[in-house]
């Protein structure tokens, strides 16, 4: 039977996270996008595993990866695969920070905050940097101010997940950029190494985005952990 992987996108990005390495990956998996719209991890896992079928594989890129984490923490018999980009699992580090953020979104602030976010998204020296820079932009820019508050709201409210990655049995791949700004590569080496069927790959010249930095080598290493530990 044709597995399903629901790819679920960074904060502030819609579908066209994962355009360039959709219809590659479709060839092996039946593919599915889904954009998290709560003000809370909780009630967006509970928005994914109602959109989800009842097996899957869960990718998902910085907030949408630290969703996917809490995906298959809470569901762990329907999820089958997780992939992990760019998302740690640590509480957050400064939740008045991420409420002033949303605060500045909701009062009129929210190209200035996408700009400041901007410029963090990429490594900008990276052949597709400044490019990257600009589609988080234009993705973020296009999203309801209030859907962008609430997802805001959610990863200013995420708490500590270290002590539980053990519960996670099914396979995990951890793919980071090694110039990322947000989430560090150590946590994703972290990750690989807490989990009993980890795997742990880096992306040179890459920052927080790499299904956009480097589509041809991320969608590779995908299609690669996929035939080896799901399919």
């Amino acid at each position: 039977m044709r597995k399903t992987l629901v790819m679920i996108p960074a904060f502030g990005c819609d579908a066209g996270l994962y355009g360039a390495i959709a219809g590659r990956l479709a060839e092996a998996v039946e593919v599915r996008s889904h954009v998290a719209a709560q003000d809370s991890f909780g009630a967006m896992v509970a928005e994914v595993l109602a959109f989800a079928p009842e097996r899957f594989v869960v990718l998902g890129t910085s907030m949408g990866g630290r969703l996917a984490l809490e995906v298959a923490l809470a569901a762990p018999e329907r999820v089958e695969g997780l992939v992990v980009i760019g998302a740690g699992a640590g509480a957050v580090a400064d939740p008045a920070a991420g409420l002033r953020r949303s605060a500045r979104i909701r009062g009129g602030e929210k190209q200035q905050v996408l700009i400041e976010m901007g410029n963090m998204i990429a490594h900008l020296p990276g052949p597709r940097g400044p490019a990257t820079r600009e589609a988080f932009i234009t993705m973020a820019q296009a999203m309801d101010p209030e859907t962008l508050a609430r997802q805001s709201d959610a990863l200013a409210q995420r708490t500590d997940k270290w002590g539980r990655l053990g519960e996670i049995s099914c396979p995990v791949l951890c793919l980071w950029g090694v110039h990322d700004k947000f989430s560090p590569a150590a946590d994703g080496q972290r990750i690989a190494a807490s989990v009993a069927r980890g795997d742990y790959v880096e992306l040179p010249d890459c920052g927080h985005f790499p299904t956009l930095e480097y589509p041809d080598e991320t969608a590779a290493a995908l299609e690669r952990w996929l035939q080896a530990a799901v399919l």
